[in-house]
């Protein structure tokens, strides 16, 4: 076919902590990767302190092929010697890492592997003072790979001034896949979660921890709860660590059940529906899938102005807050009304501009640069 880049052969590595934005792009990714003629694989490095390993689940589940990789720890060179044998056994000449954890066990194996190393950084938060160690370690390792990837511009300069030289850097926003994300009739999860046809419904999926700022949605809601305005729901998907102190403030601000937490959901294609307005409060963000996909489910926005947000919502009628500030939200979530015609708008920039094909399609031509200037890449015998 047209689009192939010959004998391919990736295979992506991810420590994964469950199924989150990175996670869903590589499973994105990947089936586009195949009809472009690439051969993809998935590595998962295996988190012991879960005990379901939901990417390997999932992209199984999906028909990929994945491997679970073991990882006893923060330092098993176990994990390297696996990653290895997986790169000799299947024919590996491209490797793909998308975390720190993945970059430094890579790294470590690539003492015998020639096969050439793409990274792709989705966002670094440095929420905690483990998470800023991680940063550096991440750039550091960043420094030895072939290409890096950014998924929003704004990524750039902190890289540059990592020491990364600029023509490895390119920016690949982040794609979905628009034929499961679309508009359509949500009266069955209206009903199943209790929601009345006359009630605005505000929903959001996010991880619950600080960055995404879940404690301010809640206070902004509430806000909006108090005033005279049309009887409204806020739904939130998703789990973490903040998930006792959120339903607790909900609790205290006297909300009960005006505030739907539903945990960590795999029929996001089906909730988005039933949103009025999707909200993402977050303090720091690269280009967030759920953005996207609700985007694409044809959902008018609320969103702080942080990463590539203002670009991806550039010239729509969206409302776009400054970061961390509780009264632009409060009184952004009051000034929605339904509009069918703002969700058509949206829908619209993510297929013109943000569909897993395009995403696929701008690696696969990365992938075809550094095959050819390096076409022998295979396992090396010591």
């Amino acid at each position: 076919m047209a689009n192939a880049i010959g004998p391919a052969r990736v295979l992506h590595l991810r420590s994964s902590a469950g199924l989150y934005g990175a996670e869903h792009m590589i499973l994105n990714l990947m089936p586009r990767l195949t009809d472009l003629g690439i051969t993809t694989e998935l590595g998962c490095l295996q988190n012991q302190h879960l005990a379901e390993q939901s990417l390997h689940d999932e992209a199984v589940a999906r028909g990929l092929t994945s491997h679970l990789i073991e990882c006893a720890g923060k330092l098993d060179l176990n994990t390297a010697q696996a990653i290895k044998r997986c790169v000799k056994h299947r024919g590996i000449n491209l490797m793909h890492v998308h975390d720190y954890k993945s970059a430094f066990y890579t790294w470590v194996a690539r003492r015998k592997i020639s096969a050439p190393l793409v990274v792709t950084s989705h966002g670094q938060f440095a929420d905690s003072r483990a998470v800023r160690l991680y940063n550096r370690i991440e750039i550091a390792l960043m420094r030895r790979a072939d290409i890096v990837c950014i998924v929003a511009e704004s990524m750039r300069n902190s890289l540059l001034t990592s020491g990364i030289a600029p023509d490895r850097i390119h920016l690949i926003p982040n794609g979905i896949d628009i034929d499961r994300f679309t508009p359509g009739d949500a009266s069955d999860v209206r009903a199943e979660l209790g929601i009345g046809p006359e009630e605005v419904v505000f929903g959001t999926a996010m991880r619950l921890t600080e960055v995404k700022n879940p404690l301010g949605l809640v206070e902004a809601f509430a806000v909006r709860a108090s005033g005279k305005l049309a009887p409204a729901r806020l739904v939130v998907a998703g789990d973490g660590p903040l998930r006792e102190a959120v339903s607790s403030r909900v609790e205290q601000l006297g909300l009960g059940s005006q505030v739907l937490l539903l945990g960590a959901r795999t029929d996001l294609e089906r909730l988005y529906r039933c949103f009025d307005a999707f909200v993402l409060p977050s303090h720091s963000e690269g280009l967030p899938l759920a953005l996207l996909e609700a985007m694409a489910s044809g959902v008018q926005v609320v969103a702080s102005a942080v990463g590539e947000i203002p670009t991806v919502l550039a010239g729509l009628p969206a409302s776009l807050v400054p970061r961390g500030d509780a009264r632009s939200l409060s009184e952004a979530l009051c000034s929605v009304t339904r509009s069918p015609q703002v969700g058509h708008q949206m829908r619209g920039r993510i297929a013109a501009r943000y569909s897993s094909r395009s995403m696929a399609q701008r690696y696969a031509d990365i992938y075809r640069q550094l095959l050819e200037e390096h076409p022998a890449h295979t396992m090396q015998t010591h």
